[in-house]
Order: structure tokens, then sequence, then C-alpha cells
């Protein structure tokens, strides 16, 4: 029970430990430090359970506790906390128990190993038990942050923000590197403080090697990723163009704000910003405003904008500002089924509307309830709920092709996508082509400097790269981010969604620009950094002029989650390693029952039986030994007793006849007499001898010893006389 107690206190220090390694009140960016130590105490008390249910347990413990810390302003949702905090934290603990069972399966299946081999030992343990957690813990956070159900917050790589070298392996194995190297040194802390437990025991010299093997991995690790980071995080190449644009955050309360106020705010924001861009010289080349600004859906209201606001409407105002503009509003996705998509609406210059981009991954239990579709399930969330939605997601990935006000006039380079060979010829009459001297004079290409490629990720979908891979994939060479995280009241909920869109800008080597209701409004270049922000909680907008770098593919974007598949593969192939190992090469029956469940009477009968089987080849082998041992004995005796019979049939010598008579005087008859009673008496003693010698054979044969004894008892009595 102690024990067991001990277990629980490492598993609520270690979640306390991950949670405020993570952006919260105190710690605005999170704390690498603490998320680099953040898994050892969960390390250690993972290794000392005993069976699948206490790892379960400890797993679920730990995963609750992680996402009720960090995630507490989800209980901040428009009055469903209990459902969106409460549910999201039930169902993450329960991925987190079953991530907790598979983990066990490694320790389980060693010590199955152990318990058939006494003399089996494994090398490099230390090494396999340090990579097998770092591995499994990395496959859960990818697992629980991924489909449709994915929530990438709690993760380790959210507290390892701060650290920009480290982080910079992300445009090769996505965040989930960055939670192994993590997973990996904490594994490895947890394992050195294991060992020293066993420092008094002769155990403890026994690992030593190990743990030196094990350095060596994680310094080699460690090391590889420092020198990549530092190239990559000091060889940032100049920005190819730049764009100007203006945020504006509104920070209008979500749930009571009108949209008349929220257009109007908007507005002067953002004219504000335009003129400060006109007196340094500059022209505006997009204004961009948050998530959820508009709130009738277009197309069908692209003309009731062109009439509201009542003091001047919408489309005016865009046309006299002649910009373009992106923001958030709604789209009718089906009108017969009348359902909507939360999308980034787009403006031309002259104020009309242009088309949109809609959200494709929704917020589950908050913009998407599992299984809606069912009429049982809708009404259980309006009946019981309370809660509604007929949000569905975004049928297209969209790229939205911006002019640059700055390049309008500029001429196509000569040289731009053009053959690498070329024929210039004239005719008979020596005269040239006036078509191909015109392509020497005036490259008609479109110049690839006076345009951006821009896509609009909305929401947390920042958070999620196989969303903005997409996007990157299509050719965006600027992503931009329109998002609404007033309704948290927290700056720890703004923080941790802007650190986990930060990866994004790494992963792929593009810039993004986040226009959010109430912040984090900002723009993260290449490397994760930000460049320039606004305030949170507060009604400000910017303009900021947005580098925009080469559009040149990373390892990521061209090969996705390439690291994690890998990963999957190793657990995959070693499982399958170690059962062969184990059961098949060695023909042994697996006890493969989880404890989790009640056994099973089959299998249990199975189980006694091959323990009885073997219990009885064991006996076997011993009584073959000691048969073979008594056949010598007997053999030495049967040598034993040919000596005696050699000896029994050589007569006595004189001397004994003579003492035989000084001893009994008798007459002359009696002498006469005596010598043919004593040769009877003689023939019966020997007779007697001989066939007690027989008997003592037999007695040694049969594995008796008390037959021995009274033949040796019998042989002295017939000496003595």
């Amino acid at each position: 029970m102690k024990r067991f107690i001990l277990q629980v206190f490492y598993v609520v220090f270690s979640g306390v430990m991950l949670s405020f390694s993570i952006s919260n009140e105190l710690l605005h960016f999170g704390s690498p430090v603490l998320a680099l130590f953040s898994l050892y105490p969960m390390y250690m008390a993972f290794y000392k359970s005993k069976s699948y249910r206490e790892s379960f347990f400890l797993f679920f413990f730990h995963a609750l506790i992680v996402h009720l810390i960090s995630s507490s302003w989800l209980a901040n949702f428009h009055g469903f906390g209990i459902f969106t905090l409460g549910a999201s934290a039930l169902g993450t603990a329960v991925e987190g128990g079953c991530c907790g069972v598979v983990i066990y399966s490694y320790p389980y299946l060693l010590q199955q190993k152990k318990n058939l081999n006494s003399n089996y030992e494994s090398r490099y343990s230390i090494f396999k038990r340090i990579l097998w957690f770092a591995l499994c813990y990395t496959l859960w956070e990818y697992m629980k942050s991924v489909e449709a159900l994915g929530y990438p917050w709690g993760t380790v790589s959210m507290g390892a923000y701060s650290w920009k070298i480290l982080t910079q392996i992300a445009d090769i194995t996505s965040v989930y590197g960055i939670t192994f190297i993590y997973a990996l040194f904490s594994a490895f802390v947890g394992e050195c403080l294991l060992v020293l437990e066993e420092k008094q025991t002769q155990k403890f010299t026994a690992i030593k090697s190990d743990v030196k093997q094990a350095f060596k991995f994680v310094f080699i690790v460690f090391a590889v990723v420092f020198l990549y980071g530092c190239f990559r995080y000091f060889t940032l190449p100049a920005p190819k163009k730049n764009m100007n644009i203006v945020l504006v955050q509104q920070n209008i309360d979500s749930w009571n704000s009108s949209e008349t106020n929220n257009i109007e705010i908007s507005k002067i924001l953002s004219e504000e910003k335009i003129d400060e861009f006109n007196e340094k010289g500059k022209n505006c080349d997009l204004v961009l405003w948050s998530e959820g600004v508009l709130n009738h859906s277009f197309p069908g209201s692209r003309n009731y904008y062109n009439k509201y606001p009542s003091s001047e409407s919408l489309s005016k105002f865009i046309k006299r500002i002649e910009i373009p503009f992106i923001i958030g509003g709604m789209t009718i996705s089906n009108h017969d089924k009348n359902t909507h998509a939360n999308s980034a609406v787009l403006f031309d210059s002259e104020g009309k509307y242009s088309g949109f981009s809609s959200k494709i991954h929704l917020v589950p239990f908050a913009e998407r309830i599992p299984y809606y579709d069912n009429p049982l399930m809708q009404k259980f969330m309006k009946n019981v709920v309370g809660m509604y939605s007929d949000l569905v997601p975004g049928f297209q990935y969209t790229l939205f092709k911006l002019p640059l006000s700055e390049s309008k006039y500029k001429v196509t380079p000569l040289d731009y996508n053009q053959n690498p060979f070329a024929l210039i010829e004239l005719n008979k009459s020596g005269e040239s082509n006036s078509e191909t001297t015109e392509l020497y004079i005036k490259n008609k290409q479109e110049n690839p400097n006076a345009f951006v490629k821009v896509g609009v990720p909305i929401c947390f979908e920042d958070s999620f790269p196989i969303v903005d891979r997409a996007l990157f994939n299509l050719g965006a060479e600027l992503l931009l981010n329109i998002t609404n995280d007033s309704w948290s009241n927290t700056k720890s909920a703004e923080y941790q969604h802007f650190i986990a869109a930060s990866y994004r800008t790494i992963e792929l080597r593009t810039t993004m620009v986040r226009c959010a209701n109430s912040g984090y409004s900002v723009v993260i270049n290449p490397r994760g950094e930000i460049i320039d922000d606004l305030p949170l909680f507060q009604e400000a907008a910017g303009a900021f002029t947005v580098p925009v770098y080469e559009h040149k593919a990373t390892v990521y974007s061209r090969f996705g989650d390439w690291f994690v598949y890998l990963l999957m593969i190793f657990f995959f192939v070693y499982i399958a390693y170690v059962i062969y190992d184990l059961y098949i090469k060695n023909l042994k029956l697996p006890d493969l029952h989880f404890k989790l469940t009640v056994e099973n009477t089959t299998s249990r009968q199975i189980y006694l039986l091959t323990r009885i089987l073997e219990t009885a080849e064991e006996m076997n082998k011993t009584l073959l030994t000691a048969n073979e041992d008594l056949q010598k004995k007997s053999d030495l005796l049967e040598e034993k007793i040919k000596k005696i019979k050699a000896e029994n049939k050589t007569p006595k010598n004189e001397t004994e006849k003579a003492k035989a008579v000084k001893q009994k005087p008798q007459t002359e008859k009696t002498k006469t007499s005596r010598p043919k009673t004593e040769t009877a008496k003689v023939k019966a003693t020997k007779a007697n001898s001989v066939k007690a010698k027989t008997e003592k054979v037999k007695a040694e044969k049969s594995g008796t010893k008390k037959t021995v004894s009274k033949t040796k008892a019998v042989s002295r009595k017939k000496d003595s006389k």
C-alpha cells in the first residue's frame, strides 16, 4: 500500500510540473526547464507498477491532472464548462490510461522472460527502457492531437517553446520530435534515480555500464539537435518580399456584442492604421479582421452589406479605402439542410464579395458534436445539455492571391521563367520577328514579386499541422490566422493558442500573422519568434510590415509525420520480436491474461497444467540422476562380493588350527570326532555367509541398506569363531 501511495504522489508531482511548464497565469510563455524534468516522476512511478491495472490508473490520473490544470479556462465556455472541460478531461484521461496499458506491455513481457529463464540477462536494459518510454509517450501525444477529436494542448512541446535552439527540429520531425527528446531526458533522469536506490546492493555495480551507455545515447541525441538548431536559427535567409497588413483587435464580448458595434469599432481602428502607413509613405496591402465579426451568412448576404451598417455600409467603406479585406463570417454550405460553416470572407478593393475559405477542423464539443447527425444525439444535446450546433466542416482547402501595392509598377525580370535555350532568327530579308524581339524588351510573364498567396487557417486550425501543411503544399507563401478566444477570459488560454500555432512557422519555415478578437494578435517569423504583437484584452490595431520568405519545401512539408510513423513501426516490430523470442522460439505457452479483467477459468487450467508438466519433467530428470548413482554403487558392491568369495575358498593356515586346539583340549576320541563336527559347522557357516552376501547384493540393488548391515554382522561372527 505504501508503494502505491508513493506512486500516486509521483504521478501528481509529474502532472503539476508539466502543467506549470505550459503557459499559465504566472509564466506566460511556460518553462522549458520544468518541461525537461516534468516526466521523470511519472517514469519512476510507471516502472514500479506491478500490473496493467496500476499502469492504466497512473496514466489516467496523470492525463487528467495535466488537462484540468493547463486547460482550466475551458470552464468559461458560455456556461457549458462542465461539458467542455469535463467531457474533454474524461476523454483525454481514458486515452492516457489506454496508453499506460500499451506501455506496460514491454516490462510485462520482459518479466515473463525472466520468469521462464532464470539466467536471462538483458544487455543495454536501461537504454531500452528509456527509449521505450520516450517512444510510447510521443505516440500518446500524437494520438491525442490528431483527427476530429484531437486536442493538441497540454503537451510537452508547449512547455519547450522558449528554447528556440532545440525547437528548430520541428521542420524535420514536427513537434513530436521535441516531445521525444524531452521525454527521453526525463526518462534518463528517472532511471538514474532508480539506480541510486540500488546503490547499497550488488546490482548497482552491474548496471553502471548500462547507465553509461544510456548517457552516451542521450548526449548524442541532444548534441545533434543542438547543432542543427544553431544552424537553422542563425542562417535564416532574407525575405523575398514584404506585405503591409493592418491587424484589427476589437476586444468585443463574444456572447453579448452586436454586429453593428463590432463593425463600427473595426472600421475606426482600420482607418487609423491605414493612415499610419500613408504617413510612412507606404501603401497598405490588406486589412485583416478577426473571426466571427459578420453574423449574416454568405453568399446570400453579399448584398446585405451594401447597405449595412446604415452610417456607412461595409462595402462602401472598403471601396473608399481601396484595399482588400479578409473578415471572419459565416457561409451557408447547404441551403436544403440549413448547414453553416465558419469562414473567412474575402472582399476586393471595390468592396465586392469575392469568395470564402471555410474552417475544416472544427472544435470538438463546441462547434462539432460527435454523432450529431443522429436524431437521438440531437435531442439529447438540445433537451438535456441545452447545446446544439449546425456547423459543418469546410469542403476544400482555399488560397487567396493578393497583389502587393509596392510591386504594382515593377517590370517582371527578363530572366524569370524563361526557357534554358532560345533561338533568335532573322528572315530571308534579314529582318527580325517583332514578337521575338519583344520578349527581350519586356517579359510578359506574371511578376512573382507582385503577388502573395495566403492561406487562412481559422481559429484553432493553426494548431493542427495537417491543415497548415496542406495549405503550404498548395502554394501558400504566408499564413493568416483569424481567431476569437475572448470567451476564455484568461491570458494563459491566449498564450497557449499562440505557442501551439508558432510551431507551424518552424515546420514550414513560413511567416504567420494571427489576428484575434482579444489577442494574442502577433506576427511570427519562420524561427517561431515574435516580430510584432498587440496587447491582450485591449481594443487595438497594428500596422505591420510582414516579411514573406521564399516558398521552399521542408522535410516535414514533404513527408509529413514520417517520424511518428517510424516510431509506430519500431513499436510493433519490437513487440513482435519480444513475443517471438519469449514464446514462439522457446515453445512456451504465453500467460497473456490482462489483470484488468476477470481471468478465464479455461486459460487458468491450461496454465496450471503447463506448470504441472514442467514440474513432472524436473522430477523425471532428478530420478534419472538418482538411478545412475545407484547403478554405480551396485557395480562396486558386486566387485567386493567377488573378492570375498575368492578369500573364502583359500584353506586356513596351521597356526590358526593349533590355537584352536590349545584353547579347548579334548580326549583323543573327542579330537578324532571334533574335526568332523567343526568341519560341518564351518561348512554351515560358509553356506550361511554366502547366502547372506547374496541377499546383501539384492538389498543393494533395490536401494535398501538394512540387509547390508546384517551381512556384515554375520561375517564378523564367522571370523570370531
